[in-house]
């Protein structure tokens, strides 16, 4: 009698750990509306989507699989996050096209090439891992390039624009100066721009657009680049100490530490999106619009959410596969390189390249026009 009491008293148990779990995981698609100048904390659940995900289903399957009715919860929940699902995880036959059809089809990159490794090659071997990633976009054949953190020396030294030239992109936005070097973002595209600039209040280094001739219409790129959290070693190196049982009396600093730039680096993103969506409703935009590039951000957050607000289609929810996991950083990794658009634009193929020539993988997506 007393084992059946324990057994029972153990199951409720976990059952309210579970319980708990299914509640954080149901409050997830309201705290992507939330702004998070507004409450800040609310943000913090994207974050943990994944494994609230995971945790969720293997609870519904393992009731569901016993015949108890609590995997109703579970269900329910699964239910409520099934748009937030969408954007973590795509599962579909995908045949990618062999080639695309002038005219018919625009095919475009994007790429945070993180400076094409300059400060970690040194001597000889300076410049390797650039012509090599210039050897793969030229493979792809796309027809606009987007390049987030792009280097060029201005001696001539080290640079990418004329070998992207020789590869057929003819036109590109202007690079950003700096003192001895350019650094920022740049649009290549094999077809004529007819107007580019940046945003009032983010430099070359955060967004340029530009409004590219197709030849039958015009298209407007934004390519972005968002507020980083700008993790440094000093992180990575508490994060590591969190096994270490001697280190616990350093939590509190450390994990303030990193909350004070999450937020602050959140925020940043929160008005960034506000100044692109208000830039294109006010700057005469045409019809077909896309936004390529680095957000810094995960799906199941607001910055995303106030794209698809404002019926931007994400590329890789209608046209990709997997998870789409473009970072390939020391820290957990999620999608947080996107290509919208908006507009006569219909995806028909989206896919993460399995590159290791930057710290972020290139995507790239297939248009109909």
């Amino acid at each position: 009698m007393k084992g059946k009491r324990r057994h029972s008293i153990l199951g409720n148990l976990f059952f309210l750990l579970a319980a708990a779990s299914a509640l954080l995981f149901a409050c997830c698609p309201v705290a992507k509306l939330i702004p998070p100048s507004t409450a800040f904390l609310p943000s913090l659940l994207g974050f943990a989507f994944p494994l609230l995900l995971i945790v969720n289903l293997a609870l519904a399957i393992g009731y569901l699989l016993a015949g108890q009715r609590r995997c109703l919860l579970f269900l329910v929940c699964l239910l409520c996050n099934w748009n937030n699902i969408r954007t973590f995880v795509q599962i579909r036959k995908q045949d990618e096209p062999s080639a695309h059809h002038a005219g018919n089809t625009l095919k475009v990159l994007s790429y945070n090439v993180h400076l094409f490794d300059y400060y970690t090659e040194t001597g000889n071997r300076r410049g390797d891992l650039k012509n090599q990633l210039l050897a793969f976009v030229g493979d792809q054949d796309a027809d606009i390039l987007c390049f987030q953190e792009v280097y060029e020396s201005r001696d001539n030294s080290f640079l990418s624009t004329p070998t992207l030239k020789k590869a057929g992109y003819t036109y590109s936005t202007r690079p950003a100066s700096q003192s001895s070097f350019f650094y920022g973002n740049r649009i290549y595209s094999k077809f004529p721009i007819l107007r580019e600039g940046s945003i009032d209040g983010m430099s070359l280094c955060d967004i340029v657009f530009a409004d590219i001739w197709t030849g039958k219409d015009t298209l407007r790129v934004y390519n972005m680049h968002l507020a980083s959290y700008l993790f440094d070693e000093a992180d990575a190196t508490f994060l590591a100490s969190l096994s270490s049982l001697s280190k616990r009396d350093t939590y509190k600093e450390g994990s303030s530490h990193l909350l004070r730039k999450m937020k602050k680096a959140t925020l940043s993103r929160e008005q960034q999106v506000k100044r692109i969506l208000h830039h294109i409703d006010s700057s005469n935009a045409p019809g077909r619009v896309m936004v390529c590039g680095d957000m810094n951000e995960h799906p199941v957050a607001y910055a995303y959410t106030r794209f698809t607000k404002k019926d931007f289609k994400d590329a890789f929810v209608l046209a990709g596969k997997g998870i789409g996991q473009s970072y390939q950083g020391v820290y957990p990794s999620y999608r947080i390189d996107y290509i919208f658009s908006k507009g006569n634009l219909k995806p028909l193929y989206f896919t993460t390249h399995k590159v290791e020539y930057s710290d972020h993988k290139p995507v790239s997506a297939l248009f109909s026009l």
